[in-house]
């Protein structure tokens, strides 16, 4: 890929990624206007992350560490029948793991809300029958996932970056009937109680979305003829080559599940705190999605085209100049959302049925944090280093390490500082973890540590 193309795919991908986050803050804003800060949020947040949850720690590791790199090798070889035969296997998994999903779905809602405030019952009942339609998303995002990643390594960006703008699109219209089913008033716990068409309009929005975000990747796949048929063959190499490495990463997802189970639950969901933090982090995730998911996303490839032919130089000069990027772009991000958390949460959410308090709660833990951007974004890309590598294995410990010291931090400053303690923690935790990751990957694979990353040698 020479500099201009590179360009291109990382402007390409850079406007794509603005318009769905845009779009993306426009359905957080219409729903904060609409819902408040209130238990039904609370419930919303906590069903509508499970199908992530769930995605994330049985696919979404090993989608996100291995799929690209091994794609990329199937396409240097020509070998569609490796990358049909994974495809079939992971979509077939996906099935599988939807269908358990959705079954086991109050189990799943109660794990993180373990001891919700107000009524109990009715926010189970509540919690579990949306998150019962938010787990249908799983399999979606498991497609779009494969066929995203497909894209990614023969250098085709466009789709993946664009199609979330149709399911927030669909969110969003989604969120107008329920406002227009309830007259534009406020709308409480009892009014989306299963059965009701706010109820359907709530639970099935965002679902489609994510059905349309994958039909639209799809699509996009098949035109440009990227897209074998997936077949199922259990024992090709291909297969038993994504199974060998993909237990580490399962248990990188996992680590990560159970320090969000601890946080969720500290932020005592039903209280109004834990859509505090949620919304935060969707504001917080806005610069990183941007400047930094941008970056990665089109230097993955290149890192793995490295480590295939074998260019240990290149690949040290290709990560040294991602992850310097991501340095450059995401450090004033960080201290312009340190210093205005508060205005920046008043302009963007502090309307209709958000109240003073929720600005105040949102603002508080936007600050926690926003100390942490630059290592949360540096971290995952260090990472991408070791992926491309075929190496799940040390991001797996890293990430134990990151987690236990988020969970130690999360016990200690909760009490006194509410969720801008759980946002330190969280900032505190990733800092860390990005100087032990950058380290890491110097001593085992030659590219700049820290400080030769911020002189500029790669």
């Amino acid at each position: 890929m020479t500099d201009r193309s590179l360009m291109a795919s990382n402007v390409g991908v850079a406007l794509g990624t603005l318009a769905s986050r845009i779009t993306g803050l426009a359905r957080v804003v219409l729903f904060a206007a609409v819902i408040g800060q209130t238990a039904l949020a609370d419930a919303f947040d906590v069903g509508n992350n499970t199908p992530n949850v769930v995605y994330e720690l049985l696919l979404g590791g090993t989608l996100a560490a291995a799929l690209i790199p091994l794609f990329t090798q199937h396409h240097q070889r020509s070998d569609r029948q490796a990358t049909a035969a994974v495809m079939g296997t992971a979509l077939v998994g996906a099935l599988a793991l939807t269908v358990i999903a959705v079954v086991a779905a109050p189990l799943i809602f109660r794990l993180y809300a373990l001891s919700p405030a107000g009524d109990a019952e009715l926010f189970y009942r509540v919690g579990t029958a949306l998150t019962r339609i938010f787990l249908v998303q799983v399999f979606f995002y498991a497609l779009n996932a494969l066929v995203a990643a497909l894209l990614n390594a023969r250098g085709r960006f466009f789709a993946a970056a664009w199609a979330p703008v149709a399911s927030n699109a669909v969110a969003c219209a989604a969120l107008v009937a329920v406002w227009s089913a309830h007259s534009g008033g406020a709308v409480d716990l009892a009014d989306a109680d299963l059965g009701t068409s706010i109820f359907w309009w709530f639970s099935l929005g965002p679902t489609l979305g994510i059905a349309a975000m994958a039909g639209i990747v799809l699509a996009a796949g098949v035109r440009a003829g990227e897209v074998p048929l997936p077949s199922l063959h259990f024992s090709h190499p291909a297969v038993r080559e994504l199974l060998s490495i993909s237990g580490w990463a399962v248990g990188y997802i996992a680590a990560n599940q159970v320090a969000l189970v601890v946080v969720k639950n500290l932020a005592q969901p039903g209280s109004g705190q834990l859509d505090a933090y949620a919304k935060a982090m969707t504001v917080f995730q806005l610069p990183h999605g941007l400047l930094a998911v941008t970056v990665a996303t089109t230097a993955m490839p290149l890192l793995a085209r490295a480590v295939a032919d074998n260019d240990r130089a290149l690949f040290a000069q290709r990560f040294a100049a991602g992850a310097r990027t991501t340095v450059m772009l995401t450090l004033p991000c960080s201290i312009a959302l340190v210093l205005f958390a508060q205005p920046l949460v008043r302009l963007v959410l502090g309307w209709g049925s958000f109240s003073d308090d929720a600005v105040r709660l949102t603002a508080e833990a936007l600050s926690g944090l926003s100390v942490g951007l630059v290592g949360f974004s540096l971290y995952l890309f260090a990472l991408r280093g070791f992926y491309s590598h075929g190496d799940t294995r040390t991001p797996f410990l890293i990430n134990v390490g990151e987690n236990a010291l988020n969970i130690v931090l999360a016990f200690a400053l909760v009490d006194r500082y509410g969720v801008h303690g759980l946002g330190l923690a969280f900032s505190i935790a990733y800092l860390v973890s990005a100087l032990v990751a950058v380290t890491a990957l110097r001593s085992k694979h030659g590219t700049p540590g820290l400080v030769g990353l911020l002189r500029g040698r790669a």
